[in-house]
C-alpha cells in the first residue's frame, strides 16, 4: 500500500525500492520448509548455532563431570526430574516422576494391548469408542496436562521366552522333551523383534501443599489411577501402574540399549537393579541439528507435520507400529493434551460459525473445501453433545541406531511407514534431544 501511494504520487524508484523491500521481507513469512516459516527456521537455526558455540549441546556425566555429586543423570528437560514412590489403593506401587520447575507429575504405566487376534467390527467398534471415552474423561479433570501413549519395537534377547519355558516345564518330563523346549525357544526368539508399550499421564500440581510435598500428590493419585488404569480393560489395553525400578530401567534401555539384556536378567531373576533415578543417564550425548548422540548409539526423532487428510479407520497406524526389520528399534508416541470441558465448547462454537459463513461466502472454486469443513465441525458439535471432549494431539517417530551411516536409509523408511499411515512426518531438526526424551 505504501508502494502504491509512493507510485502514484511520482516516485517511481522510491516506490519500486518500497515495493521490493515488501516482497524480500513478507516471501520468508510465507513460504514453508516441514511445517515452519523461512522465519522460523532461521530462528531455530541461530538458537542451535548459540547453543552449539557455547557447549550446550554437548553433555558430560559422572565423577569427572560438573553434574553435582558427579552423579549420571539424565540429561536436557530430564535433568532436573525427581522421582518419588506412591502406592495406589488397589495396593500397587507406582513412579511418580516431578518436574520440581513446573509443578507437574508424571505417573507410568505398563500397557499389554490384545494385538491383532481376529475381532469383530463390534468389538473393534466398542474397543474404539471405549479409548475416545477414556481420553474424553481426562478432559475432565482440571489437573491432567498431557498423557501420552508410547509403541517401542526392538530385538529382543529371548530371556522372557526362555524363562517362561523354564517355569511350564515339568520336573518329572523326559530329559529330551526338557532339551527340545529350551532349544525351540533359544531358537525361536533369535533375531526376532517384540514390542512393548506404556502410557504417561501429567497432573499438575493443584494446591500449594502438592507443589510443596510430592507425598501429598501421591496420596490424591492413589485414589484416582486405579479408577484410570482399569477402565482401560474395556479398550483392550491391560496396564497396570509402572514400578520405581521398572522407570529407571525404562530411561536406561532408551538411552542405553546395550543394557537391555542385563535390565531384563535381573528383572527375571527378582534381583534389584541397583541403580537410582539419578544414575540412569548416559555417560556422554552429544546433540546434533538433525540427530541425537547417546553413547554408542544414534537417534533420529520425527514429529507429524500434519494429520490424515482423509477419514481414517481404526487401524491407520498398524504400519508405523508393526516392527520393522530395516530399523530394529523404533518408538512411536502419540501425545494428547486434553482441552478443558468449557473451553472445548467455546473453541468449536467458534470455528463452526467460522466454517458456515466460510461456506456462504466462499466461491465455486472453494466451494468443496469449505463444504468439508463445515461438516467437520458440525460433527464435533454433536460430539461434543455427546459427552465427547476435545484435545489436541501430536505424535512423534523415533529410531535409534548403532551405524550414524543408516541414518538417511532409516528416515526414508520411516517416511513411507509415515505415507502409509495417511501421515506426514518431518525431522525435528534443531531439537533432536528434546523431541527424544520427549518420546519417553
Amino acid at each position: 500500500i505504501v508502494a502504491m501511494l509512493v507510485l502514484m504520487q511520482g516516485g517511481l524508484g522510491a516506490g519500486a525500492l518500497i515495493a521490493i523491500l515488501a516482497v524480500a521481507y513478507l516471501v520468508p513469512a510465507v513460504m514453508r520448509i516441514g511445517n515452519r516459516t523461512l522465519y522460523e527456521v532461521g530462528q531455530m537455526r541461530f538458537q542451535f548455532w548459540r547453543a552449539q558455540s557455547s557447549g550446550a549441546t554437548i553433555y558430560r556425566s559422572g565423577p569427572n563431570s560438573r553434574v553435582p555429586g558427579g552423579r549420571y543423570r539424565l540429561p536436557g528437560v530430564l535433568a532436573k526430574t525427581e522421582l518419588h514412590v506412591g502406592r495406589d489403593v488397589a495396593g500397587n506401587d507406582f513412579a511418580l516422576v516431578r518436574d520440581r520447575t513446573l509443578n507437574q507429575y508424571t505417573v507410568l504405566m505398563n500397557a499389554f494391548s490384545r494385538g491383532q487376534q481376529p475381532l469383530t467390527v463390534a468389538d473393534r467398534n466398542a474397543m474404539t469408542a471405549e479409548w475416545g471415552a477414556w481420553l474424553a474423561e481426562l478432559s475432565l479433570n482440571d489437573d491432567v496436562v498431557a498423557a501420552t501413549m508410547t509403541v517401542e519395537s526392538y530385538p529382543t534377547t529371548g530371556q522372557d521366552l526362555m524363562a517362561a519355558v523354564r517355569d511350564s516345564v515339568d520336573e518329572s518330563t523326559p530329559e529330551i522333551a526338557r532339551r527340545i523346549q529350551a532349544e525351540s525357544a533359544v531358537e525361536f526368539a533369535r533375531g526376532k523383534l517384540v514390542t512393548r508399550s506404556w502410557i504417561a499421564i501429567t497432573f499438575k500440581a493443584a494446591t500449594a501443599m502438592q507443589r510443596k510435598d510430592p507425598e501429598a500428590m501421591a496420596t490424591d493419585l492413589g485414589f484416582r489411577l486405579p479408577g484410570l488404569y482399569q477402565r482401560l480393560d474395556f479398550a483392550g489395553v491391560s496396564a497396570t501402574p509402572m514400578s520405581p525400578e521398572d522407570a529407571v530401567g525404562l530411561a536406561m534401555r532408551c538411552y542405553r540399549p546395550e543394557l537391555d539384556e542385563t535390565i531384563t536378567g535381573l528383572r527375571l531373576a527378582g534381583e534389584p537393579l541397583g541403580v537410582d533415578w539419578e544414575d540412569a543417564g548416559p555417560a556422554t550425548a552429544v546433540a546434533r541439528w538433525n540427530s541425537y548422540r547417546h553413547e554408542d548409539w544414534i537417534s533420529r526423532t520425527f514429529e507429524r507435520a500434519a494429520p490424515p487428510a482423509a477419514a481414517f479407520p481404526d487401524h491407520v497406524l498398524r504400519p508405523l507400529l508393526e516392527p520393522k526389520s530395516d530399523i530394529p528399534r523404533k518408538r512411536v508416541t502419540l501425545i494428547y493434551r486434553p482441552i478443558a470441558a468449557g473451553d472445548g465448547v467455546r473453541n468449536v462454537e467458534k470455528e463452526h460459525t467460522d466454517a458456515v459463513n466460510a461456506a456462504n461466502k466462499t466461491r465455486t472454486i472453494g466451494k468443496a473445501s469449505a463444504g468439508l469443513r463445515l461438516e467437520r465441525t458440525e460433527a464435533a458439535r454433536q460430539a461434543l453433545a455427546r459427552g465427547g471432549q476435545l484435545g489436541e494431539y501430536s505424535l512423534l517417530v523415533t529410531m535409534t541406531l548403532r551405524d550414524p551411516k543408516l541414518l538417511d536409509q532409516g528416515a526414508a523408511i520411516i517416511g513411507q511407514l509415515g505415507n502409509r499411515s495417511q501421515l506426514r512426518l518431518h525431522s525435528a531438526n534443531g531439537q533432536q534431544d528434546a523431541a527424544f526424551a520427549a518420546g519417553l
